[in-house]
């Protein structure tokens, strides 16, 4: 074999070298985009599974229904914390709930915008020794007709006759709290606390 021919079969086994070089290049990124392949159908027979549906397409526009997720960790810790309180039906009546505030709920109320709004049927103006009735709605006069408690305009009753007089209110309706306008006159906290030892109160100055 001369020098020629040398060089010639050099340049074969190199070009064949790098040939084989490029099948295995080849070979890999076919493995790897078959392999990723896989794994995403998996994924989508999962999800049709789980939506109970029959194909890709249809899976895909039951997807685009749903509200985007950026961060999916902190979906599935809203889910686990949702399922850690009932679920969705207790979590949202909770929400509810906590929308119309917290405690004992209104007796009489007012549909504002979807929530309970407490609805105020008198009016008390109090001072360092007494609590005066000056105006009521029919809500009022009802109840004090249940308990047989007397009103009329401008009736003042002292700190402690006030507490003794609407104490059945309490008895009769533990399940919710009536709700009462109530202007102070006083720099004590006493008089306050008598009225809303009994009602829910909006207070005024």
């Amino acid at each position: 074999m001369n020098k020629r021919e040398d060089v010639l079969y050099l340049t074969l086994v190199d070009f064949f070298l790098q040939m084989l070089f490029l099948v295995m290049i080849a070979l890999l990124a076919y493995i790897y985009v078959e392999r990723r392949h896989n794994a995403e159908a998996k994924q989508f027979l999962d999800l049709a599974k789980e939506y109970k549906v029959d194909s890709v397409q249809e899976l895909l526009d039951r997807l685009q229904t749903l509200a985007p997720i950026d961060n999916l960790e902190n979906a599935k810790k809203a889910k686990e914390l949702i399922d850690a309180n009932g679920g969705f039906k207790e979590v949202n009546a909770i929400i509810d709930k906590f929308k119309e505030g917290q405690g004992k709920p209104p007796c009489v109320f007012e549909m504002i915008e979807g929530l309970k709004t407490p609805k105020s049927i008198a009016t008390f103006v109090a001072n360092n020794t007494s609590i005066t009735l000056t105006t009521w709605q029919p809500e009022f006069e009802a109840l004090a007709k249940e308990i047989k408690q007397p009103i009329s305009k401008n009736q003042q009753w002292s700190l402690r006759s006030f507490s003794a007089s609407w104490q059945p209110v309490l008895s009769k309706y533990p399940q919710c709290r009536y709700t009462v306008m109530l202007y102070e006159r006083s720099n004590l906290v006493a008089p306050r606390d008598r009225v809303q030892g009994i009602f829910y109160t909006r207070i005024r100055k």
